[in-house]
């Protein structure tokens, strides 16, 4: 869905640089350098989306702002800012802004940004208002759904999104930690106020008390309590420095914030939802994270497993995800090959969630018809047996196919032995028909094989 995006930045450079990324999405974009600029185009016409910095050389970008809520809440606007403006950002976040996005800027964030909130327009979320059994909140919690693992996972979600206490997520890189954080927040009584992520590990040194817990002397409100009646995500929580620590304690404890240039306290309603990749048990033995903190936080602790350990969730992943790719990229790309699927299938996905968005990204831009074909997956996914460097030639054609079609006979075999021979289960659980499936094991020479143990095909590696 193509949507009428205001970009409002000083930087020359940058700004036609975001017009253009925001146009190759499939967006109508307007990119002005001046707040009267903007305000005027506001004057002209309506957008679904503005995005406008914070400093702007002839005006503050909350007059951009201020502009458009005057109008209504219908369009969502989006300060940009450096960290060393995030208190300001804040303020914005207060006066009506939907989001913040930090410089130096994400080209892929910004247009995620955009795409969840059009998720959520389409979805009614726009509208939706808290009762006693909460909002819907069904947008982030229906991303998560696939297979026996995450629909396990997501009714953990909802039973702790009833509850008011803190919450501790841990995972691997990729695996959809803050997707698991917005989910228990949409679900939640808290859903109707702001969701505020902070990414501790690219805030500079001696920052984080300002951005966490405000600033008297620049009266801006810190993100705690600007945060205050939603959530605050908190990832990679062992960052924070101890004293950091220290004080984060304290407003879990006692529900206040004290900020820099005082010590009047500030009352706040703030869940608290730490994330982190690692063993939290690891990070106290280290020293990285107090105890006391650690006991505070996992008053419920959810684990988000590995793409590799979600039965059934590939296929379903894969599918969502080249829906939305070839939607955006406005390609007609509609399924995968048996052997693309095989091969996707198998992959162990160090990269989890977000390394298989982007294969899928990648395929559907490099896609020649309307099936995603084995050979223009990344080539460690396409055939494992190839070194990664090395370099393709005419040569190689007969060593590939010996590879890639080894590697796909020892895939099946095992698909196969996970439903007991059941040719038809297998061919679901390889999102292909019975046909594609039996043609794929003539090929692979398992045209006989059965799924027991007793055949000698080694297994696919993990």
């Amino acid at each position: 869905m193509s949507e009428r995006i205001l970009v409002v930045e000083d930087e020359i450079t940058l700004c036609h640089n975001i017009a253009r990324f925001l146009t190759r999405q499939g967006h109508t974009v307007i990119a002005v350098e001046r707040a009267e600029e903007a305000l005027a185009e506001l004057e002209l016409r309506t957008f679904d989306f503005v995005v406008t910095d914070l400093r702007l050389h002839d005006a503050d970008g909350l007059a951009v702002l201020d502009r458009v809520r005057a109008s209504g809440p219908e369009c969502v606007v989006f300060i940009m800012t450096a960290y060393a403006s995030v208190e300001a950002a804040v303020e914005a976040l207060r006066r009506g802004a939907n989001d913040f996005v930090l410089k130096p800027l994400s080209l892929s964030d910004l247009h995620s940004k955009i795409e969840r909130f059009v998720d959520q327009r389409r979805h009614g979320r726009a509208k939706a208002t808290p009762s006693h059994q909460g909002p819907a909140g069904h947008e982030a919690l229906e991303l998560l759904r696939g297979g026996p693992t995450m629909d396990r996972l997501c009714a953990l979600v909802e039973k702790v999104a009833a509850a008011p206490s803190n919450l501790l997520i841990t995972g691997e890189e990729g695996t959809g930690k803050e997707l698991v954080a917005r989910a228990v927040h949409e679900r939640s009584l808290r859903a109707s106020g702001p969701f505020v992520t902070l990414a501790t590990s690219a805030v500079p040194e001696g920052n984080f008390e300002r951005i966490l817990f405000g600033d008297v002397e620049t009266r801006r409100e810190g993100l705690i309590a600007a945060a205050s009646g939603g959530t605050l995500l908190l990832d990679e929580i062992a960052e924070l420095p101890p004293v950091v620590q220290a004080q984060l304690l304290r407003v879990i404890e006692r529900g206040e914030v004290v900020p820099v240039g005082t010590d009047r306290p500030v009352r706040v309603d703030t869940r608290i939802v730490a994330a982190t990749r690692r063993d939290p048990a690891e990070l106290v033995h280290e020293g990285a994270l107090r105890q006391d903190l650690l006991y505070r936080l996992q008053v419920v602790h959810i684990e988000v497993p590995p793409l590799r350990e979600r039965e059934g969730a590939i296929p379903l992943l894969a599918r969502r995800f080249l829906d939305a790719h070839a939607r955006k990229q406005q390609r007609p790309v509609r399924g995968f090959s048996a052997q693309a699927s095989a091969a996707l299938l198998a992959y162990p996905w160090p990269g989890n969630v977000r390394e298989l968005s982007n294969v899928i990204e990648r395929a559907v831009v490099l896609a020649t018809g309307d099936t995603v074909e084995e050979g223009i997956l990344p080539r460690e996914i396409y055939a494992p047996g190839l070194p990664s460097n090395a370099k393709p030639r005419d040569d190689d054609t007969c060593n590939l196919e010996q590879v890639t079609l080894g590697f796909q006979r020892q895939h099946l075999a095992r698909v196969l032995g996970k439903v007991n021979g059941n040719r038809e289960a297998a061919a679901k659980l390889l999102g292909v028909s019975n046909a594609t499936f039996y043609r794929y094991l003539q090929k692979a020479g398992l045209k006989g094989y059965s799924g027991d143990n007793g055949d000698s095909i080694p297994p696919s590696r993990r």
